[in-house]
């Protein structure tokens, strides 16, 4: 039974008891907690349960299902009250006493459900409850004092913390992702989560913070539209995940308001700080909104105080970047928070003083990644990635073109660290600076970032007209000569490889003499790759040994792990099994403390280096990486509970390159393998073989050649028993690219043109065949008399 309310009221419920449901999805991820409350329920013990949350958890809905799974279980009277009528305690004082009069003694208790229960006369129907021995359950945003009710904080559903083509079956497990498509069929039946969609859906789930009021809302326009306008339907206006009183959230704080009304912001200070929250995008951090808005730091942590007693502001653990480094704590608008626009010229000012503070933040995190302080800078690029976005459309839409320019270049420095810069092909800013001193140089800055969209993109003709027009003196001028012999040599790498790695090298000392000594070590690893990919396996590694030396020098691990997979490369192509294995585990260990974002980047760079200039070769290559690292993600616990899409942000660039077959099947192969497989695959193919000389290689040419390494000599000898390359690989346990490149390599030592000649002149030698019996000879013995062969190769983690 219900309690008349005179008035419709937006918090007022029907009189079923069951609960009442929008979405037939309300209850999804729910059963934890509805098994938890019906044994508080059930307890003589407990004078009742208090639901507490942050608006739209789902703490009504919660409460209705855990009072009706309590009377089906007991058989107990249930009444419901609202408290939006006045005076609600005496109606319900009334009631009780009726209910009480003629209950049995041994019967179960009756259960009084009462909804937002922020009021300051509850005190005396609890009172009346305990004494009538009535169980409550109830919903508040925020614990009345003196209640004598168990807290029972309501936190949103679990959300995403990746999304990857390679296993939409998981992500559709995740019980947020769960009630987001049960309440799009609701509207549109034929939705499905597809490819197309998984990020966005992922994505959505983490902006609204899991939180059940915002999914449904925001299904409806995806629903009705798509989710990729639901998403940017959102801006700011999200909720993030809630942080309780042992979590350090500041609302809980001694002297908060009992009642939990949200607090009077016609004007003062937090109405203005309430405003300014509108011109952030994905959440903020308390620095930044007080940079903006200008207020003193007294008055502002006063202000803030009062909006998130009222929940105008959520707060949650989440980081968020700062000009110092970086914060554990993020706040949020609410999705159903009052809004507060500014008058446009304000509006205008608040923006413009958004983006600028995000352009601080930028260059500060990227001194903090050049000077050794990385994980700071990382996470403060990867958390503030939207503002930053958001900031860099402001600058260009007011025409700060060079304000603009500076960003980029300071979010170049996060791109090189993650591996965007490797396979990001989209399109870049395109401003129209005019041709004055400073827009000159500004005009120089896009056509590089253009030209190097377009090399990226596998269009390297287009960026050398675009390079065509920067005369040296201007690049010298510019301070961007290093750049732009940069570009020039991946422009050329693929018509004339050797004139690229000689650019390449310029290039590299160029940034040296500059002072950028972090892009110098990025773009020497480049030249390396491009000489190891002309054969000269020994300088490019030599270079590789000199990067790694100067980063750990210098404290760079981003380039010291990329050096590390570098040289692994390198060590698979002359067959050093154990070394390349021992180079991947010294990587993955450093870069791991780095976080995810750096071990991904680190591996899509070699992967996907522009040195390598089939852009088809690169985007296989990267999605490989992307597949192998997918079942590695469960190795990063100190980030396991922080969401993090930098694996679905690379996969997107490479799908729509290689189209959807293509893309999932490289993306299944790589999780098949281990990395130093994977980096073995680029390890180049021999050239074709030419027609053998008529007759046998002279005995005395042994005498005339560079002698073999032991490793070379046992892959001749197996070729001369007669062995394929795959039989080789079996037998030795290496990959089959490191076989051909050893005999690649023995070809090259010897004169020879074919595997013959290679038996021929082993024959001659005196070295002769392997005294082992052929592969396929010994897997047709019997088990017993089969000699152990070694375990194959499968997807690994390297140990840290």
């Amino acid at each position: 039974m219900t309690i008349p309310v005179p008035s419709s009221v937006k918090n007022a419920r029907p009189s079923a008891a069951g609960p009442p449901t929008a979405f037939p999805a309300d209850m999804v991820g729910r059963d934890a907690e509805i098994a938890a409350l019906s044994a508080l329920l059930a307890d003589p013990s407990i004078p009742g349960v208090l639901l507490t949350g942050v608006p739209g958890a789902g703490k009504t809905r919660l409460a209705a299902e855990a009072a009706a799974a309590y009377r089906a279980s007991t058989g107990a009277t249930l009444v419901h009250v609202e408290t939006a009528a006045e005076p609600y305690a005496e109606s319900a004082l009334g009631l009780l006493a009726d209910l009480t009069a003629g209950r049995d003694a041994g019967g179960a208790r009756p259960l009084l459900l009462v909804d937002d229960l922020d009021r300051s006369d509850h005190h005396r129907l609890l009172r009346a409850c305990a004494v009538a021995s009535v169980v409550v359950l109830g919903t508040a945003r925020q614990p009345p004092a003196a209640h004598g009710l168990i807290p029972f904080p309501v936190d949103p559903l679990p959300v995403p913390l990746d999304c990857s083509a390679l296993d939409l079956g998981a992500l559709a497990r995740v019980p947020s992702v769960q009630m987001y498509l049960a309440c799009l069929r609701t509207i549109n039946p034929a939705f499905s989560l597809q490819l197309h969609n998984q990020q966005v859906i992922a994505r959505t789930c983490v902006e609204v913070g899991g939180n059940p009021g915002a999914l449904c809302r925001t299904a409806r326009v995806a629903a009705l539209e798509s989710p990729e306008v639901a998403w940017a339907s959102l801006g700011g206006r999200t909720v993030p995940y809630p942080v309780h009183a042992e979590d350090g959230d500041p609302s809980a704080a001694s002297g908060g308001d009992p009642r939990g009304a949200p607090p009077r912001t016609a004007d003062g200070t937090p109405s203005r700080l309430l405003a300014h929250c509108q011109v952030f995008s994905g959440g903020f951090g308390p620095e930044a909104l007080r940079q903006i808005t200008a207020v003193a730091p007294e008055e502002f942590s006063s202000a803030l105080e009062t909006l998130l007693r009222g929940h105008l502001l959520t707060a949650s653990t989440l980081p968020s970047g700062r000009l110092d480094g970086t914060a554990r704590f993020r706040l949020r608008l609410p999705p159903d928070g009052p809004a507060r626009r500014l008058p446009p010229p304000e509006d205008t000012a608040a923006r413009l003083a958004h983006a600028r503070y995000y352009a601080a933040l930028a260059r500060t995190a990227a001194d903090r990644i050049i000077s050794g302080h990385q994980r700071s800078g990382l996470i403060a690029f990867w958390s503030e990635e939207r503002n930053l976005r958001t900031a860099l459309e402001t600058l260009l839409r007011h025409g700060r073109t060079g304000e603009a320019l500076d960003l980029i270049d300071d979010t170049r420095v996060y791109w090189w660290a993650t591996g965007g810069w490797s396979t990001w092909a989209e399109g870049r800013p395109r401003p129209d600076p005019s041709w004055t001193a400073t827009g000159h140089r500004d005009r120089i800055r896009v056509d590089l970032l253009l030209g190097e969209a377009g090399i990226l993109a596998g269009q390297p003709e287009a960026a050398t007209d675009l390079l065509d027009r920067i005369t040296p003196d201007a690049a010298q001028a510019a301070g961007l000569s290093a750049r732009v012999t940069r570009l020039r040599a991946l422009c050329v790498l693929a018509t004339d490889p050797y004139r690229g790695t000689a650019l390449l090298l310029e290039a590299a000392d160029r940034h040296r003499s500059e002072g950028d000594l972090h892009e110098a070590r990025y773009v020497s690893l480049e030249a390396a790759l491009a000489g190891f990919r002309l054969g000269d396996t020994a300088s490019a590694a030599a270079t590789a040994l000199e990067v790694l030396a100067a980063a750990q020098q210098g404290r760079d691990t981003l380039a010291a792990g990329a050096a590390l997979l570098h040289l692994a490369v390198f060590a698979a192509a002359e067959g050093r099994a154990q070394a390349t294995a021992h180079y991947c585990e010294r990587a993955l260990s450093a870069l791991r403390a780095l976080g995810p974002p750096a071990v991904l980047g680190a591996i899509a760079t070699t992967l996907g280096s522009p040195a390598l200039p089939d852009v088809v070769e690169r985007a296989v290559g990267t999605a490989r990486g992307l597949g192998a690292f997918h079942t590695w993600r469960g190795a990063f616990p100190e980030e396991a509970g922080t969401p993090d899409f930098a694996m679905a942000r690379l996969e997107e660039p490479v799908r729509e390159l290689l189209g959807e077959a293509a893309f999932s099947r490289a993306l299944v192969e790589g999780s098949k393998v281990s990395l130093p497989d994977l980096l073995a695959s680029l390890v180049p193919a021999p050239a074709p073989p030419t027609a053998p000389p008529a007759g046998p290689l002279p005995p005395d040419t042994r005498t005339r050649i560079e002698p073999l390494t032991p490793r070379q000599t046992e892959v001749s000898r197996l070729v001369t028993a007669g062995l394929s390359n795959r039989q080789i690989a079996h037998r030795l346990a290496i990959s089959e690219w490191t076989v051909v490149n050893h005999i690649r390599d023995t070809m090259k030592k010897l004169g020879c043109s074919s595997r013959v000649e290679i038996a021929s002149w082993m024959h001659h030698s005196g070295l002769g065949p392997s005294p082992e019996p052929p592969l396929f000879l010994r897997t047709a013995l019997p088990p017993s008399a089969t000699p152990s062969a070694p375990a194959l190769s499968r997807p690994t983690l390297i140990p840290s």
